[in-house]
C-alpha cells in the first residue's frame, strides 16, 4: 500500500497542468478526517474569482473512493491575517467499499460475509486555509459533509466530516 501512495504522489507532482493568471498554483497533499486521502488541486480560469478543482483519492472501508470538488475562494480574511483564506465548494464522489455490514441511521445490517458495495454521493466543502509566504505549504481546516447511496439501497448522511489538509504548492 505504501508503494501505491508513493507512486500516486509522484505521478501527481510530475503531471503538467496549465498555469494561468497571477497567483496561480497547483498543490498536492493529504487530508485527514473520516473520508480523507491524497489529493491534487489545480486552478481554473474564472473571471474575477479564484476557482480551483480538487481531485481526491480516498481509501475507506476496504475500498476506494474518488472525490472531485469545485472550490471557490471568496475572500482573504485580512482582519485576522493576509494569508488566511476562506473557501467553499461542492462536488461528488464515487467508488466502492467491501464490508460485512452497512449502518443506516444508527442501525447495523449484517451480510453473510464480505460484500462489494458500489457508492455514489454528493459532497459539500467549507475551509479556512493558511498559505505560508516563505515556504510552499498550505494548511487547511475543512468540513466536507456528504450524502451517499450505496448498493444495496442504503443512504448515508455525514453532516460533519472535519479534516485537516496539508499540501505542497508547486
Amino acid at each position: 500500500m505504501k508503494k501505491l501512495y508513493i507512486f500516486i504522489i509522484t505521478v501527481i507532482i510530475l503531471l503538467p497542468a496549465e498555469i494561468s493568471g497571477q497567483g496561480s498554483y497547483r498543490q498536492a497533499g493529504v487530508r485527514t478526517g473520516f473520508r480523507g486521502g491524497i489529493f491534487i488541486q489545480v486552478p481554473a480560469v474564472a473571471g474575477n474569482g479564484a476557482i480551483d478543482y480538487n481531485a481526491m483519492l480516498g481509501f475507506n472501508n476496504n475500498g476506494i473512493q474518488i472525490t472531485v470538488l469545485r472550490i471557490i475562494y471568496e475572500t482573504v480574511i485580512a482582519e485576522i491575517s493576509p494569508d488566511l483564506y476562506f473557501a467553499w465548494g461542492y462536488g461528488g464522489h464515487g467508488g466502492f467499499i467491501v464490508t460485512d455490514h452497512i449502518s443506516f441511521f444508527g442501525e447495523r445490517y449484517n451480510f453473510d460475509g464480505d460484500r462489494f458495495c458500489p457508492v455514489i454521493g454528493a459532497d459539500g466543502w467549507a475551509a479556512a486555509e493558511y498559505r505560508f509566504r516563505d515556504i510552499p505549504l498550505i494548511i487547511s481546516v475543512n468540513v466536507k459533509p456528504y450524502v451517499e447511496l450505496s448498493i444495496p439501497a442504503f443512504v448515508k448522511v455525514m453532516p460533519v466530516d472535519v479534516g485537516i489538509s496539508v499540501s505542497y504548492v508547486f
